[in-house]
């Protein structure tokens, strides 16, 4: 018994003997039994826990799913409560008695939903975990700062919380801590300098949350980091050239930040880097050099930055990147160096190159034939030019195929596209291109789609297209293809098709077999197609027909047999009939556009409130009868175009419920009654306002200045009577200027330009795009009286004013050159008196006056851009009036007679004796300013001295210049 002489091996069984009895080691394989107590009361506060945790019966816990004993004590070491049937919207709860399990290294409680309860911070007692993984788990609050007590925590995982606040700065004491993931919370505030101290980090994931500053230069600490994912957050300044320091780093990931300066050089120090990715930031200047030194770089994303500089030829030394992606930046130079490194590689694997939308130039190289694994290649929207490289043939692997929108010139033939089987998509729209093709040759490719705008393809409808049989989209608009649909392209019958085949000069009609086409999107605009509309596919949702030559009435199954028709635009045609009703029944119409036709009898009165109508547009047409009530229906209607027809009636006060107009057409019409004070009262997103030559009596509703948005009010021709309100220079959009040009209608304007006419200058002014800068009220051609109101000098903002052919009488407002955006001012025929104000010369912009025949007299004021305006008619008719540009003048003008002979010689006398008096009188002032110059320097000393002085620097000066 020689191992009795020992004292350890007794005091070991004697330790032993003592956990037993105290009940701390579980006994034939069962876990302790205060342990299974508290994992009893856990699981009551798990949601769903009766499904996927029903083993938990029993003595032995440790055979329970999702708990893991230690073999030697019993105690629990691990506990997997994460929801297996993945995130969970039943509500659950911490429960406290997670504090019984003191030995627990592994939690795991993801796919729960703790209903926004703040992570409890007294898991920061579980001093042994190594594992913690709260993610997808519904938990708010901030992060307790209880959790740097886990100094064993090797990963910490709260991604995919509403997790808000700060970072602790207590994490920083985690030092074992290889794994943190805080992505998708609500985390606010900076990344704490502090965490550089987790030294033994591996992974580090603070995505998708609000963190904001600058990363911090202890980030450089990190030398065990490999992956760095700060994307999508708010993170400034530069990216510290402390970063080269991770020489370990795999993934560095920094995208939808608002990171800028310059990339630093010192990225080229991370030579275990597999993926970079820096989109979407404010990255300047050019691209490092170093970057070349990345060669185990798989991956590299810069787009949306302001990254200039051309891409250095030290990046064709990356042989291992398969993806490159700048699109969106201002990088320049020429692509040679850079594409000639990449063919030099033996085993060159780039399959993604995106370039787009850069301002690269020179020709594409040759050598682009050699990248064969290429599978996209997107260089549009650049300045390239030259021909297309015929060795891009070679590229047998290429998919998709950009190169629009450059300056790329030539004929295309056979060997572009030789080995191009795998091409699926094509766009090579906006260059100077043609095609050599011949009747017999058809592509090797069977592509979805083919984008071919602006290429010069005409006049002939391209015949290699008959084998393109899996085409959705094919856009060759603007072609100069003068030619008929062939017979073989309504055979194709193609499925899901998006045609664009707008603004060419294509005639003839509209085959009937159209309908075996399974169209989404359907554009023949601006061509000379003619004869009748045929029956189109039930799926589609854009069809524009507009500017051709149709003729007819529109089919009555057309509207109500396509059940997801969203747009309808078939203005500037010779269509006929009546407007059919079956419109009503088109759920989904947004827009419908049937201007400019030979449509006749009623508009439908049959709209409802399910409809999604916002653009209706009936303009120049021949429709009659009243405004239908029941477009007062339409919830969402903004832009409504009724003039140029022969409606009569009032205007129906249903349209009062359309809250959103922002358009109202109305002119050229029979309309009659007093104009609706509620326009003003209700319609308070209205900017458009146009009621010319109709009928409307009664005095202008003062409320229409209630409207703030209001850009355009047009109520020339009419009958309206009564003085001018004052109000109407509170109009907020006259006030100040207007100098963004943004679409009038917003998203909706996508497929329907707002159009108006404004008659100023004596002419009709056209405006679409620019629509949201003009500013105009014209209220000619009634029977206003009164005088103009001195408030209408407010509108500094206002473009066009019209007030011509009224009753007005009085002054014109003294100060009118304080509309100082005024281009077109027109107050003729009126009774106007007075003088004109001297202020209309401030009128800078002034490029049309119209102030004849009225009372005004006295002297014309003149001014630099009032001297342009030398027709005398524009002050025709009032006979009071004088000065140029006039041929009468004023009574204060000096005399100017014709000189004689006697008269000059006396001129010249008189100048001769005026010259001598202006000597007599000049001779006293230089003896008095002689004397007082040598009174006051030459005679004193001092002065004299520094007169000297001065005199002497200024000859130094001009000796040395």
């Amino acid at each position: 018994m020689a191992w009795t002489s020992s004292p350890i091996p007794l005091l070991y069984l004697i330790w032993i003997g003592f956990l037993f009895s105290s009940g701390d080691v579980a006994a034939s394989g069962r876990c302790i039994e205060k342990e299974r107590k508290a994992l009893l009361s856990i699981r009551t506060g798990i949601s769903d826990a009766h499904e996927w945790l029903s083993s938990w019966k029993g003595k032995d816990c440790c055979s329970w799913a999702g708990v893991e004993c230690n073999a030697a004590t019993g105690h629990v070491i691990k506990l997997d409560l994460h929801n297996p049937g993945g995130p969970s919207s039943n509500k659950s709860k911490v429960n406290p008695s997670l504090l019984e399990l003191k030995h627990l290294s592994y939690l795991d409680l993801r796919w729960n939903y703790f209903d926004g309860a703040p992570v409890p911070g007294f898991i920061g007692s579980l001093t042994e975990l190594e594992s913690l993984n709260l993610s997808s788990a519904g938990f708010g609050g901030t992060i307790p700062h209880q959790l740097g007590n886990l100094s064993n925590l090797l990963s910490l995982e709260l991604s995919e919380n509403t997790i808000s606040g700060g970072i602790p700065e207590s994490l920083g004491s985690l030092s074992e801590l290889v794994s943190l993931g805080l992505a998708l919370n609500s985390i606010n505030g900076e990344i704490p300098a502090t965490l550089g101290d987790l030294r033994s980090l591996q992974i580090m994931d603070l995505s998708s949350n609000n963190i904001s500053g600058e990363m911090p230069g202890t980030i450089g600490k990190l030398r065990n980091l490999e992956l760095l994912d700060l994307s999508s957050n708010k993170i400034q300044g530069v990216i510290p050239e402390s970063i080269g320091n991770l020489s370990k780093l795999w993934a560095l990931r920094l995208p939808n930040n608002k990171i800028g300066g310059a990339m630093p050089a010192s990225l080229g120090n991370l030579s275990a880097l597999q993926t970079l990715d820096l989109s979407n930031n404010q990255i300047s200047e050019q691209i490092p050099d170093s970057l070349g030194n990345l060669f185990r770089l798989e991956s590299l994303s810069m787009n949306g930055n302001n990254i200039g500089g051309a891409i250095p030829s030290s990046m064709g030394n990356l042989c291992n990147l398969s993806s490159l992606d700048a699109y969106g930046n201002r990088i320049r130079g020429q692509l040679s160096g850079f594409i000639e490194g990449m063919s030099r590689c033996r085993t060159s694997g780039i399959r993604y190159l995106d370039l787009q939308n850069n301002e690269i130039s020179g020709p594409i190289p040759n050598e682009i034939g050699k990248l064969q694994s290429l599978t996209r290649l997107s260089l549009g929207s650049n300045s390239l030019s030259g021909p297309i490289p015929a060795s891009l043939g070679n590229l047998f692997a290429l998919s998709d195929l950009n190169l629009s929108s450059n300056s790329l010139v030539g004929a295309l033939s056979e060997a572009n596209f030789a080995n191009l089987t795998y091409l699926d998509s094509l766009d090579l729209s906006h260059n100077s291109l043609t095609v050599n093709d011949t009747q017999d040759w058809l592509p090797p490719f069977q592509a979805t789609q083919i984008r071919m705008r602006s290429c010069n393809l005409g006049p002939k409808f391209p015949p290699w297209l008959q084998n393109q049989t899996k085409l959705s989209v094919l856009d060759l608009s603007s072609n100069g293809i003068s030619d008929t649909f062939p017979d073989w392209f309504w055979n194709l019958c193609l499925s899901d098709l998006n045609l664009n085949v707008s603004y060419n000069y294509m005639k003839g009609g509209l085959s009937s077999s159209i309908e075996c086409f399974w169209t989404v999107i359907v554009d023949l605009s601006h061509n000379n197609l003619e004869g009748f509309i045929p029956r189109m596919d039930p799926m589609l949702t854009f069809l524009d027909l507009s500017d051709n030559l149709f003729s007819g009435p529109i089919p009555p199954a057309m509207a109500a047999g396509t059940d997801y028709l969203a747009f309808m635009l078939l203005s500037n045609n010779r269509l006929n009939g009546t407007i059919p009703s079956s419109f009503c029944e088109a759920n989904h119409l947004e827009v419908l556009n049937l201007a400019n036709n030979g449509f006749s009898g009623a508009l439908p009165d049959c709209w409802n409130d399910s409809l999604a109508l916002k653009i209706i547009d009936v303009s120049g047409n021949k429709v009659s009868g009243g405004i239908p009530k029941t477009l007062g229906l339409l919830p969402q209607l903004k832009s409504l175009h009724l003039n140029d027809n022969g409606l009569s009636g009032r205007i129906p006060s249903s349209l009062q419920h359309c809250k959103d107009l922002v358009t109202i057409n109305l002119g050229q019409n029979r309309l009659s009654g007093a104009i609706p004070r509620w326009i003003g009262e209700k319609l308070s997103s209205l900017k458009v306002l146009r009621l010319r030559s109709n009928m409307f009596t009664g005095a202008i509703p003062p409320q229409l200045s209630l409207v703030a948005s209001l850009q355009v009010l047009d109520l020339a021709r009419n009958n309206l009577s009564g003085a001018l309100p004052p109000a109407f220079g509170n109009f907020s959009s006259m006030i100040s200027i207007q100098n963004e040009t943004k679409p009038v209608l917003g998203e909706e304007g996508t497929y329907y330009t707002e159009n108006i006419v404004v008659d100023a200058k004596g002419l009709k002014l056209y405006f679409t795009t620019v629509l949201s800068l003009v500013t105009s009220v014209d209220l000619s051609g009634n029977n206003l009286s009164g005088e103009i109101p001195e408030e209408l000098t407010k509108l500094h903002g206002l473009h066009f004013l019209n007030l011509s052919d009224n009753r007005f009488s009085g002054d014109m407002p003294q100060n009118i050159g304080a509309i100082g955006q005024l281009e077109s001012l027109d107050l003729s025929k009126n009774k106007l008196s007075g003088r004109i104000p001297s202020s209309i010369s401030a009128l800078n912009f002034l490029s049309h006056l119209n102030l004849s025949y009225n009372n005004f007299s006295g002297r014309i004021p003149s001014g630099s851009q009032l001297r342009t305006f030398t027709d005398p008619s524009i002050y025709a008719g009032n006979p009071q009036l004088c000065g140029p540009p006039l041929s009468d003048k004023c009574p204060d003008d000096a005399p100017s007679e014709i000189p004689t002979e006697a008269s000059q010689e006396e001129d010249v006398d008189e100048d001769e004796n005026g010259i001598i008096w202006v000597f007599i009188g000049f001779a006293p002032a230089f003896v008095l300013g002689f004397w007082g110059f040598i009174g006051t320097v030459m005679i004193d000393r001092r002065r004299r001295i520094r007169y000297i002085q001065f005199l002497d620097m200024i000859c130094n000066w001009f000796t040395h210049r």
